[in-house]
């Protein structure tokens, strides 16, 4: 079995790099229609933060009278894997993507991380899930709201491997745009 990920022993009651959340409700829109006022939320199964460890650590211990302080946090969403190959991962945001196979090319390079968008968690625990972190749709958090959910940290990853996301992550969000011919 190859194992792409390994949880961290120790936990922290702040924000880590690293840190994958569940269930965490973003809020999309809101409209004002009438007299009524529509929210709009989206609900995401895990979220993986992506900010840099030194910026959270600063920004944990900071006073509201330094710069280190972070209004968001930038976090990806991440997807049961199963979920990912069933191609509704998206549950009703976007259509269904097409349905995949592990067998699959497109798959096996996902799975060995050789897909700069995407970055596979597979943990040696066999109660943890099989994920996929989709770095197309980062996004920020408010960092309050996070802290609010800190309950809702799902685990941690080591060392090792919260340095390997966030080259990962990097490199993606880095890369030159080509036009197709």
């Amino acid at each position: 079995m190859k194992v792409s990920a390994k949880r961290a022993h120790k936990t922290s009651d702040r924000i880590c790099q690293g840190d994958i959340f569940t269930d965490i409700e973003v809020i999309e829109n809101i409209q004002v229609k009438g007299s009524k006022i529509v929210l709009e939320k989206i609900s995401f199964p895990f979220v993986v933060c992506l900010n840099q460890e030194c910026d959270l650590e600063n920004d944990f211990i900071s006073t509201n009278k330094r710069d280190t302080k972070l209004l968001h946090l930038a976090i990806a969403p991440a997807f049961n894997f199963e979920d990912f190959l069933s191609g509704n991962h998206w549950a009703g945001i976007f259509d269904n993507n097409e349905t995949a196979k592990r067998k699959d090319t497109k798959t096996k390079l996902i799975i060995d991380n050789e897909m700069p968008r995407f970055h596979y968690l597979k943990f040696k625990e066999s109660q943890m899930p099989e994920l996929i972190i989709d770095f197309k749709h980062f996004f920020t958090i408010n960092r309050d709201l996070l802290y609010g959910q800190i309950d809702k940290r799902f685990c941690s990853l080591d060392d090792l491997f919260k340095e390997k996301l966030s080259q990962r992550f990097s490199n993606f969000i880095s890369r030159i745009g080509l036009p197709e011919e």
